[in-house]
């Protein structure tokens, strides 16, 4: 949010953001560094309190030629966007070739030391590390003032109220001559730029829309303007590094060809030592190269860093300006057509009301039809509802007790299931008791008819061991057998026969 103020020596009106309220700003009209201060009390149209700091600020020197610079007329004004944040490459290398001068004279006063010896007996690649640094300084320099005229330029009422409070086609002749008429040149200032350019585009194009779209266009091509900028900076970040890498393939390479031939040509130890004396110089100039170097790409880089983080932030501050401060109060050309060409709002109001009465009054009656068919269709799906609610309750009712009767009859198959189960198992039993008992009976009358069998089998031993001993006591004895009425056993006939009797 942007709040106005009144600097307390010039009476000029100016702007600031809400958060530097208490902080030091300096009047671009005056050039003095001023305190801002908020006074209890403080509303909108009351300015805010200055507290002027005499001491002169930073670039009173200038100040006056910034001060007493005529407004551009709008023919000559500048709006090269580049002139806001480009600095000129000659004057940077020239400003940078005097500090080269300046630091080499400070240089041959110290030769004696360490420091003079490192700058001043190491070879050319120091000389020209030495004048990168000094142009990348130069660079930076100028780009402080730039910025510096920003910073300034951001303090300006650019679209006072005094004119308007909405900017319409109108008046936006009044803010560009305001605008023209500051005492800073239009071209070294993103934020003056800018709201100039949004004018001149709602002055041709008349839409909010239309201009919204072109400052943001703008705001990339500032955006871009501003990396560009940078962009020999960081080859001199670049190039300061490669620089001393080189002076350290110079130094080791002069120090090794003068060690080799040494050695070659050298008779004795004195030859010897001076050989090594050269080879211990020329890796001094090897590591020292190396050295300063990379100290000058470090002071190089910090800054360099700072400064584009810088114009990033004023960049972002260019833009909230005219998002809150121009977006805001542009009003369509559009909108002023009807008074310009004679019309009463009002009378036209009427007449666009009258017009529109009979179709008011016809879309009232179609929303009353519209309403009555909405309830008849709303008691029609009740009754339907309550209908189809009244159905589905009955088959689930219907349905409850078939699965009540289904439960019921797989009960009772179930109580059957279990009684024929019992029985079967009654029977498995009866019938595994029967069956141990038949076992058991046929087990013992196998035993009794095996227990026959075995005495008939002993008393058929003891028969035939009584034959065998009668035989044996017969010997060659004749035995003769008369037949009887009865007939004789076959068995001793047979043996009366086999003996020929």
């Amino acid at each position: 949010m942007y709040l106005e103020f009144v600097c307390s020596k010039c009476q000029k009106k100016l702007k600031v953001r809400e958060e530097n309220v208490g902080s030091k700003v300096r009047c671009p009209y005056c050039h003095h560094a001023q305190v801002l201060e908020t006074p209890s009390g403080t509303g909108d149209g009351l300015p805010f309190q200055i507290n002027v700091d005499e001491t002169p600020a930073r670039g009173t020197s200038t100040a006056g030629s910034r001060g007493s610079t005529p407004p551009a007329a709008d023919g000559a004004a500048r709006h090269d966007y580049a002139d806001a944040t480009q600095v000129s490459m000659v004057a940077g290398a020239g400003i940078g070739f005097g500090l080269f001068v300046a630091f080499y004279a400070v240089m041959f006063l110290l030769q004696s030391t360490w420091i003079g010896q490192l700058f001043l007996e190491r070879g050319w690649v120091q000389f020209v590390m030495v004048f990168l640094l000094g142009w990348s300084i130069a660079i930076l320099f100028l780009k402080s003032r730039k910025l510096a005229v920003q910073k300034d330029s951001m303090l300006f009422d650019l679209l006072p109220n005094e004119i308007s409070k909405d900017i319409t086609v109108k008046t936006v002749n009044q803010f560009v001559r305001h605008i023209r008429g500051l005492p800073v040149r239009h071209g070294e200032s993103f934020l003056i730029n800018r709201v100039l350019r949004g004018l001149e585009h709602f002055r041709v194009l008349r839409s909010n829309s239309e201009v919204a779209a072109r400052l943001a266009s703008q705001s990339d091509i500032d955006a871009n303007s501003v990396a560009s900028s940078y962009t020999l900076l960081k080859v001199f970040i670049w190039a300061i590094p490669i620089l001393g890498f080189i002076g350290t393939v110079i130094g080791i390479s002069s120090a090794v060809g003068g060690f080799s031939g040494s050695l070659n040509s050298s008779a004795d130890m004195d030859a010897l030592k001076e050989s090594l004396n050269s080879v211990t110089g020329g890796l001094s100039t090897a590591f020292d190269t190396t050295l300063v170097a990379l100290v000058f790409s470090i002071m190089v880089m910090f800054p360099t860093t700072a400064m584009q983080k810088a114009e990033d932030d004023l960049l972002n501050g260019v833009d909230e300006y005219c998002n809150e401060n121009l977006l805001k109060r542009l009003k369509d050309g559009n909108r002023d057509v009807p008074a310009a060409a004679g019309v009463d709002p009002k009378a036209l109001q009427a007449a666009i009301d009258a017009a529109l009465a009979p179709h008011h009054a016809e879309l009232k009656t179609w929303s009353k039809k519209l309403d009555a068919m909405g309830d008849s269709l709303g008691q029609q799906m009740a009754q339907r509802w309550s209908k189809a609610d009244e159905q589905l309750q009955q088959r689930h009712q219907q349905t409850l007790k078939q699965m009540q009767q289904t439960m019921n009859a797989l009960n009772g198959l179930s109580e059957r299931l279990q009684e024929l189960s019992v029985k079967q198992t009654e029977t498995m039993q009866t019938l595994a008791q029967t069956t141990g008992n038949a076992q058991e009976g046929l087990n013992a009358s196998m035993q009794n008819a095996a227990e026959s069998l075995h005495g008939y089998f002993k008393a058929l031993e003891t028969g035939v061991d009584s034959l065998n001993d009668v035989l044996g006591q017969l010997g060659e004895k004749q035995v003769v057998i008369q037949t009887t009425a009865q007939p004789a056993r076959s068995g001793w006939s047979l043996f009366g026969r086999r003996n020929g009797h």
